[in-house]
């Protein structure tokens, strides 16, 4: 009774994920946001949230790409993510997510290459990671421009 419920949501949530490619490539980017998230909390389980000095830490991915993460890093890609995934379904909020969450992340790149190893003395950041940031934030804006001229060309 439960798994039928289950599977009728399941199948509907895929349904409307692959109606068009904006809500797919949505559904795409949230899952890649949530799974930094879950990592990032795996790389640094201690949150420090707390007042007085900013914790973070750095591993080596790939044994030479530095990835410096803390609580509030973490925290920042499992919303944004989680936001996707919600939002995935529903193409005027796909459209809607690709040109805010762009605009954010391209607003925090900005702001952790203003920062150095910061972003706003609570987010730990590298210039690898700002740089990543900044390639997510022109892809979502990228997404965004390219569903506009689609659409517009299928209403002409």
């Amino acid at each position: 009774m439960y798994f039928d419920r289950f599977r009728g949501l399941a199948l509907r949530y895929v349904n409307a994920v692959l109606a068009t490619p904006l809500q797919f490539f949505v559904f795409v980017a949230g899952t890649w946001f949530t799974a930094n998230g879950v990592i990032a909390f795996g790389i640094y389980p201690d949150m420090a949230f707390g007042g007085g000095h900013m914790q973070s830490c750095t591993i080596q991915f790939l044994g030479f790409i530095p990835v410096t993460v803390n609580g509030w890093h973490a925290l920042f890609h499992l919303i944004t993510g989680v936001a996707g995934l919600a939002l995935a379904p529903m193409y005027r909020r796909a459209a809607h997510y690709t040109w805010v969450c762009g605009l954010f992340y391209l607003l925090v790149a900005a702001l952790g290459f203003a920062g150095g190893d910061h972003v706003l003395h609570m987010m730990a950041v590298d210039t690898f990671g700002n740089i990543v940031h900044t390639v997510e934030g022109v892809i979502l804006l990228a997404a965004f421009g390219i569903s506009r001229s689609v659409r517009a060309r299928a209403d002409a």
